[in-house]
């Protein structure tokens, strides 16, 4: 007789049958699931912990949560998160401007009352174990279609050898020609005109003297821009006064406006858990580098203005014994945020890594760049350094062996597409909102000598 299987039989033969199928369904699942397990298992024993170190989420309490721009670890063990306006528009125009002092051994918490917006400021240790930091934010960029007031860049001068003059913001300028006012968004220092003699024919010449202030329209509309250089009265002003004082301004238009700087610097003290002004920087700047050197003095590059363009090569050392800023006796072109590093021998190693503002032509090769003599040594390697744009840069362990990765970048949208070599990194595009690049994928190791 022909073998039947009993209805049992048949039940429990399908019933594996189906589990079969469903394991070998969700067996990649279970494998990453189990094998989830296992690491998380693995990277808690204290063995690992001691050798790799451990990463924990921290809970922060709703009141200390801020959008972190910069970081720095202090000698007291605790870390202070610097956000400013956090890269908010909105706390900008609100004047909210935080810190947060974040104790890891205790988990707590403090606001550190801000007392500037330090969103993209420059930021050095110092020997005493305060923290410098200088620039920072005066005023947000406005892309091309998002400006609604035209404005631009005043030239402001005097032809009085006697005396300076200070502008307060708001003060208006009307232009002779065409008759539009435009007002000042920030004070104005206005030096006094320089006065020569002349030795042998005793000719006295004066030179007048030139600052300069970003205005805008005063009110919103195509039909309050120019487009032609014009001479401006000052409104106010009195007297010889009105002659001596002028300014004199190109097209103010509706074109983009870049982030603005400033020159506010400060010292936090890691004891009293507070910032502390010190003397403000020459130049304003946004997006600077700040670098620690061999004197305990600090180098700051770089950076965006007070009228949104990158500081032409006016670098300054920072002396905390004096608590006073000098300028270097030449000049150094970098674009913004350059990743600078002190080598054993006290010079500069410059990565190429940048935030990149500034032409694309320039200050873009690394090199090792002696501050005395100000001699730039390029430094080989980087098959495209103009892709080097919005990269890292980080000192690589033994610190003695002066090692450096350079990793990810991009190219500007200005820069043409370079032809790959064999060995070079490899690009795709990219697109962000306020620019397109190409993302690089790289990890090369540099060695300063």
């Amino acid at each position: 007789m022909k073998y039947r299987p009993s209805r049992r039989t048949r039940r429990f033969g399908i019933g594996a049958a189906a589990i079969t199928v469903l394991a070998g369904m969700n067996g990649p699942a279970l494998h990453r699931f189990s094998s989830d397990k296992y690491h998380a298992y693995k990277i808690n024993q204290p063995e690992y912990k001691a050798e790799n170190g451990h990463w924990d989420v921290v809970d922060v309490p709703e009141q200390y949560r801020i959008n972190t721009i910069h970081a720095a670890l202090l000698h007291t063990g605790k870390v202070l998160l610097v956000a400013g306006s956090g890269n908010n528009a909105k706390n900008f125009a609100a004047k909210s401007f935080r810190s947060v002092l974040w104790d890891p051994e205790k988990n707590t918490f403090t606001n550190i009352p801000t007392p500037k917006d330090l969103f993209c400021s420059g930021h050095s240790q110092l020997p005493d174990g305060k923290l410098l930091v200088a620039g920072g934010t005066q005023r947000y960029e406005k892309l091309k279609g998002d400006v609604e007031k035209a404005g631009g860049l005043m030239f402001v001068h005097n032809e009085d050898p006697d005396k300076p003059k200070t502008l307060p913001a708001g003060t208006r300028f009307t232009g002779k020609e065409s008759g539009k006012t435009f007002v000042s968004k920030d004070p104005l220092l206005v030096p006094r005109a320089t006065k020569k003699t002349n030795p042998k024919t005793k000719k006295v010449t004066v030179s007048a003297s030139t600052a300069r202030v970003y205005v805008e329209a005063l009110r919103k509309g195509r039909k309050y821009q120019t487009g032609t250089e014009d001479n401006y009265r000052i409104a106010g002003l009195k007297g010889k006064d009105r002659q001596n004082f002028y300014g004199i301004a190109q097209k103010l238009s509706f074109d983009k406006k870049d982030f603005q700087g400033i020159k506010q610097a400060y010292e936090f003290d890691p004891v009293a858990e507070r910032y502390i002004p010190v003397d403000p920087m020459n130049e304003a700047r946004w997006y600077p580098t700040l670098t620690g050197l061999q004197d305990g003095k600090v180098l700051a590059v770089s950076g965006l203005d007070e009228i949104g363009q990158v500081v032409p090569g006016k670098n300054e050392i920072y002396d905390p014994k004096t608590k006073k800023w000098k300028y270097l006796p030449k000049k150094r072109f970098f674009p913004t945020y350059p990743s600078l590093f002190l080598t054993g021998k006290g010079r500069i190693f410059y990565t190429g890594s940048n935030a990149g503002y500034g032409p694309d032509d320039k200050g873009r090769t690394p090199g090792i760049w002696d501050l005395k003599s100000n001699r730039f040594d390029v430094v080989p390697g980087i098959s495209d350094p103009d892709a080097l744009e919005t990269s890292m840069s980080v000192l690589l362990p033994p610190a003695q062996d002066q090692r450096y990765m350079v990793l990810g970048g991009a190219a500007s949208a200005r820069t043409p597409s370079p032809r790959r070599r064999p060995g070079s990194p490899i690009c795709v595009p990219i697109s962000r909102a306020s620019r397109t690049g190409r993302s690089c994928m790289r990890r090369r190791a540099i060695r300063a000598v």
